[in-house]
């Protein structure tokens, strides 16, 4: 696509960025993410659409509420720009490398919008997974819904077919939940964002997906770990929510899944 399609294509993420503010605010709160409109959570004053710009509003106001003067933090803008990214690198990188199961010729616009509403729920997840420690429903509810709109609407799709997406399906969420009765370790939240992943990829590259979320989070827990130590601060029972290393790792399938998978495969097949 030429290079003006990608530069609207990130105005408009700004927006869209706007509105994961919303969600990520108020989806583990429970409040409609339609109404009341926005409003400073200190002063409560409502914000005037002039001060609701992405990016360029949190720079006129000097990072402060107009009405109580209250530091808005800047990871509201970094979420602004989060979305940009997200609504014009996904495509990007999409008709760059290809998405798993799909190559760059293949792709059409449906693969774009469904590649990008999922990363954007993967974003929105790990955000309120990492300051909550929950998975809200609507969101493993949106990513299964996507898992089957890719299954019936793309050809060819990110999953092989749709009993590759069924047996899918269950392979990580029952393991997730059978180890959450056992041993604790994994919420419920994990094992139906699991349920969409396994829609989403199918049960093959599902299990890469699994093998990298294990993997980045054994690496960042280590460095996390070794982080405590040094500040004499590592004791037991930390909470580590787990969702953002899935998000992650189905991040990297959603591209190089199938790719992964055939590497892997490839050492046990006969030179």
């Amino acid at each position: 696509m030429p290079l003006a399609v990608y530069i609207v294509l990130f105005i408009f993420g700004l927006v869209f960025g706007s509105f994961f503010n919303v969600l990520i605010y108020r989806l583990p709160l429970d409040q409609s993410v339609v109404f009341p409109p926005s409003r400073c959570p200190k002063c409560r004053a409502f914000i005037r659409w002039y001060d609701n710009i992405p990016l360029v509003s949190w720079v006129l106001l000097g990072a402060k509420c107009r009405e109580c003067k209250t530091a808005i933090s800047i990871r509201y803008p970094m979420v602004e720009l989060c979305g940009g990214l997200i609504l014009a690198g996904v495509p990007l990188l999409g008709h760059t490398v290809g998405y798993t199961r799909v190559m760059p010729s293949q792709i059409t616009v449906w693969h774009d919008v469904i590649a990008v509403a999922v990363v954007s729920v993967l974003f929105i997840m790990l955000v309120i997974d990492f300051d909550h420690q929950i998975i809200p429903d609507q969101l493993s509810i949106a990513m299964l819904a996507l898992g089957w709109m890719g299954v019936f609407v793309l050809h060819p799709g990110f999953s092989p077919g749709w009993l590759s997406s069924i047996i899918g399906m269950f392979v990580l969420s029952l393991f997730f939940f059978i180890f959450a009765l056992l041993l604790g370790g994994f919420g419920m939240g994990d094992v139906k964002l699991a349920v969409g992943m396994g829609a989403l990829l199918g049960w093959e590259v599902l299990i890469v997906a699994a093998m990298l979320s294990f993997f980045v989070g054994g690496v960042v827990a280590i460095v996390y770990a070794l982080y405590l130590l040094s500040k004499k601060k590592l004791r037991s029972g930390i909470p580590i929510p787990f969702g953002p290393y899935l998000a992650v790792a189905t991040f990297i399938s959603l591209f190089w899944g199938h790719r992964i998978l055939s590497w892997y495969m490839g050492f046990f097949m006969p030179k």
